[in-house]
Protein backbone atom coordinates (compact mmCIF):
# COMPACT_ATOMS: atom_id res chain seq x y z
CA UNK A 1 0.00 0.00 0.00
CA UNK A 2 1.32 3.23 -1.05
CA UNK A 3 -1.18 5.77 0.22
CA UNK A 4 -0.99 6.00 3.77
CA UNK A 5 2.43 6.71 3.51
CA UNK A 6 2.02 9.45 0.48
CA UNK A 7 -0.66 10.94 2.92
CA UNK A 8 1.17 11.46 5.89
CA UNK A 9 3.66 12.54 3.80
CA UNK A 10 1.43 15.43 2.12
CA UNK A 11 -0.59 15.98 5.64
CA UNK A 12 2.94 16.98 7.65
CA UNK A 13 4.04 18.49 4.42
CA UNK A 14 1.01 21.25 5.04
CA UNK A 15 0.56 20.95 8.97
CA UNK A 16 3.69 20.79 9.99
CA UNK A 17 5.06 24.76 10.03
CA UNK A 18 2.25 25.59 12.60
CA UNK A 19 1.73 22.17 14.62
CA UNK A 20 5.17 20.37 14.57
CA UNK A 21 4.32 17.28 13.76
CA UNK A 22 7.78 16.04 12.41
CA UNK A 23 9.36 16.24 15.93
CA UNK A 24 5.89 14.97 17.63
CA UNK A 25 4.52 11.98 14.85
CA UNK A 26 2.12 10.37 17.54
CA UNK A 27 -0.04 13.52 16.89
CA UNK A 28 -1.19 11.42 13.56
CA UNK A 29 -1.68 8.41 14.09
CA UNK A 30 -2.85 5.80 11.39
CA UNK A 31 -4.22 2.08 10.88
CA UNK A 32 -5.56 0.53 7.50
CA UNK A 33 -8.72 -1.12 8.79
CA UNK A 34 -11.48 -3.80 6.82
CA UNK A 35 -8.27 -4.45 4.48
CA UNK A 36 -9.96 -6.47 1.27
CA UNK A 37 -7.76 -7.90 -1.46
CA UNK A 38 -10.18 -8.02 -4.28
CA UNK A 39 -9.06 -10.24 -6.96
CA UNK A 40 -10.10 -10.73 -10.50
CA UNK A 41 -11.06 -14.16 -12.05
CA UNK A 42 -8.43 -13.96 -14.53
CA UNK A 43 -4.84 -15.47 -13.57
CA UNK A 44 -2.01 -13.36 -13.01
CA UNK A 45 -4.41 -9.82 -13.31
CA UNK A 46 -3.65 -9.02 -10.13
CA UNK A 47 -6.41 -7.63 -7.24
CA UNK A 48 -7.58 -3.99 -5.39
CA UNK A 49 -6.25 -3.70 -2.12
CA UNK A 50 -9.90 -2.00 -0.61
CA UNK A 51 -9.66 -0.52 2.98
CA UNK A 52 -10.23 2.25 5.42
CA UNK A 53 -7.89 3.94 6.30
CA UNK A 54 -8.64 5.83 9.81
CA UNK A 55 -6.73 8.87 10.91
CA UNK A 56 -6.71 10.41 14.61
CA UNK A 57 -4.96 13.85 15.23
CA UNK A 58 -4.56 14.19 18.94
CA UNK A 59 -4.42 17.39 21.14
CA UNK A 60 -4.37 19.33 17.51
CA UNK A 61 -4.10 22.84 18.24
CA UNK A 62 -5.55 24.22 15.64
CA UNK A 63 -8.72 24.35 13.23
CA UNK A 64 -10.38 21.45 11.89
CA UNK A 65 -10.37 23.16 8.43
CA UNK A 66 -6.55 23.02 9.07
CA UNK A 67 -6.58 19.24 8.18
CA UNK A 68 -9.59 19.06 5.79
CA UNK A 69 -8.60 21.35 3.64
CA UNK A 70 -4.99 19.67 2.34
CA UNK A 71 -7.05 16.67 3.23
CA UNK A 72 -9.78 17.44 -0.06
CA UNK A 73 -7.25 17.86 -2.15
CA UNK A 74 -4.81 14.99 -1.70
CA UNK A 75 -8.55 13.54 -2.22
CA UNK A 76 -9.13 15.24 -5.27
CA UNK A 77 -6.08 13.63 -7.47
CA UNK A 78 -5.38 10.29 -5.14
CA UNK A 79 -8.74 9.08 -4.75
CA UNK A 80 -11.07 11.33 -6.73
CA UNK A 81 -14.23 9.13 -6.83
CA UNK A 82 -14.77 10.10 -3.01
CA UNK A 83 -15.39 13.66 -4.35
CA UNK A 84 -17.22 12.87 -8.07
CA UNK A 85 -19.75 10.70 -6.86
CA UNK A 86 -22.18 11.61 -4.32
CA UNK A 87 -22.94 8.51 -2.90
CA UNK A 88 -19.19 7.82 -2.41
CA UNK A 89 -18.32 11.09 -1.05
CA UNK A 90 -21.19 11.39 1.98
CA UNK A 91 -19.62 7.65 3.33
CA UNK A 92 -16.60 7.54 1.67
CA UNK A 93 -14.95 10.01 3.84
CA UNK A 94 -16.32 10.83 6.87
CA UNK A 95 -15.01 12.65 10.34
CA UNK A 96 -15.34 13.12 13.97
CA UNK A 97 -14.55 16.24 16.11
CA UNK A 98 -14.01 16.09 19.67
CA UNK A 99 -13.55 19.88 21.29
CA UNK A 100 -11.43 19.03 23.87
CA UNK A 101 -11.06 23.16 24.83
CA UNK A 102 -11.33 26.74 23.24
CA UNK A 103 -8.59 25.84 21.08
CA UNK A 104 -7.58 22.64 20.88
CA UNK A 105 -9.78 19.45 19.55
CA UNK A 106 -8.91 15.79 18.66
CA UNK A 107 -10.07 15.12 15.30
CA UNK A 108 -10.57 10.90 13.63
CA UNK A 109 -10.89 10.47 10.05
CA UNK A 110 -12.41 7.59 7.73
CA UNK A 111 -11.07 7.41 4.28
CA UNK A 112 -12.57 4.78 1.71
CA UNK A 113 -9.41 3.96 -0.83
CA UNK A 114 -8.17 1.24 -2.96
CA UNK A 115 -4.93 0.80 -4.74
CA UNK A 116 -4.68 -1.70 -7.48
CA UNK A 117 -1.68 -4.10 -7.43
CA UNK A 118 -0.62 -5.65 -11.05
CA UNK A 119 1.61 -8.24 -12.09
CA UNK A 120 4.34 -6.98 -14.82
CA UNK A 121 5.61 -9.84 -16.55
CA UNK A 122 9.59 -9.49 -16.22
CA UNK A 123 12.43 -10.24 -19.55
CA UNK A 124 14.03 -13.30 -17.95
CA UNK A 125 10.77 -14.67 -16.59
CA UNK A 126 8.51 -14.06 -13.03
CA UNK A 127 6.49 -10.83 -12.88
CA UNK A 128 7.23 -8.08 -10.68
CA UNK A 129 4.12 -6.68 -8.02
CA UNK A 130 3.22 -3.00 -9.05
CA UNK A 131 0.73 -0.96 -7.08
CA UNK A 132 -0.29 0.89 -9.72
CA UNK A 133 -0.62 5.21 -9.17
CA UNK A 134 -4.23 6.73 -9.68
CA UNK A 135 -4.82 7.75 -13.50
CA UNK A 136 -5.26 11.50 -12.94
CA UNK A 137 -8.96 12.53 -12.82
CA UNK A 138 -10.39 13.95 -15.66
CA UNK A 139 -10.30 17.78 -16.29
CA UNK A 140 -13.53 19.95 -14.48
CA UNK A 141 -14.44 22.78 -14.63
CA UNK A 142 -13.92 25.66 -11.70
CA UNK A 143 -16.06 28.82 -11.58
CA UNK A 144 -12.47 30.66 -9.66
CA UNK A 145 -8.92 29.90 -10.30
CA UNK A 146 -7.76 26.95 -9.57
CA UNK A 147 -6.40 25.97 -5.72
CA UNK A 148 -2.78 26.68 -6.27
CA UNK A 149 -1.95 28.35 -2.64
CA UNK A 150 -4.41 28.15 -0.26
CA UNK A 151 -3.76 30.75 3.23
CA UNK A 152 -4.87 30.50 6.59
CA UNK A 153 -4.66 33.54 8.60
CA UNK A 154 -1.48 35.02 6.46
CA UNK A 155 0.24 31.48 6.46
CA UNK A 156 0.86 29.45 3.77
CA UNK A 157 -1.67 26.01 4.66
CA UNK A 158 -1.08 23.57 1.39
CA UNK A 159 0.68 24.81 -1.91
CA UNK A 160 0.14 22.68 -4.79
CA UNK A 161 3.52 21.11 -5.77
CA UNK A 162 3.05 20.65 -9.51
CA UNK A 163 2.63 24.96 -9.76
CA UNK A 164 5.16 25.73 -7.02
CA UNK A 165 5.51 29.26 -8.36
CA UNK A 166 2.27 29.88 -8.40
CA UNK A 167 0.55 32.21 -6.00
Amino acid sequence: MKKPDHLRETLVGALDPRHDLRRNPDRLHMVASDVRAVAGSRPGSGFQWRYTLILSFLDFAGRPEEITIPLLIWISRHQHDLIANEAKSDQGFTQEIEFLDSNKVDVLIRLQLTEDVNFTPRPGGGHDLVIADEPPPLAFQLDGPPLHVVYLDDQVLVRCSAHPDAG
